[in-house]
């Protein structure tokens, strides 16, 4: 699959779960939905992050790397918008149940951080 195939579905996904994300705002009352409603809530935002952040990442990628070498690195950029997507619905999450401080955010971050250092160390040494 070339990379711009690859970039149409991304967007197509991306504006499917917006379109998501954006009905439940309207449509759900967070207090009469309860759990479902919360849940619902967070998987639309974090499917719409992370759509956004691969788009983002895969264009850092290609303006930096050039087509060929945005290509080989498609993995890498949709793993760092999947932990990237997951720090923003963490701190949303954190802050919905009022226990956000800084410091909870900065563990937040060293947790993602360290798993996204473990993945770059089992990559290179498979390589």
């Amino acid at each position: 699959m070339s990379l711009s195939v690859y970039l149409w579905g991304v967007r197509l996904i991306t504006l499917l779960s917006f379109s998501a994300w954006i009905g439940i705002i309207v449509a759900v009352d967070p207090y009469e939905a309860g759990v479902t409603g919360m849940v619902l809530f967070f998987s639309s935002l974090f499917a719409t992050l992370l759509g956004v952040l691969t788009l983002i990442l895969t264009s850092l990628y290609r303006r930096a790397l050039g087509e060929v070498s945005a290509t080989h690195h498609l993995g890498s950029a949709f793993r760092q918008a999947f932990l990237l997507a997951l720090f923003g619905i963490g701190l949303i999450f954190l802050e919905k149940e009022r226990i956000l401080t800084w410091w909870d955010g900065a563990l937040l971050l060293a947790v993602l951080l360290l798993i996204e250092y473990s993945f770059r160390k089992i990559v290179s040494r498979d390589e």
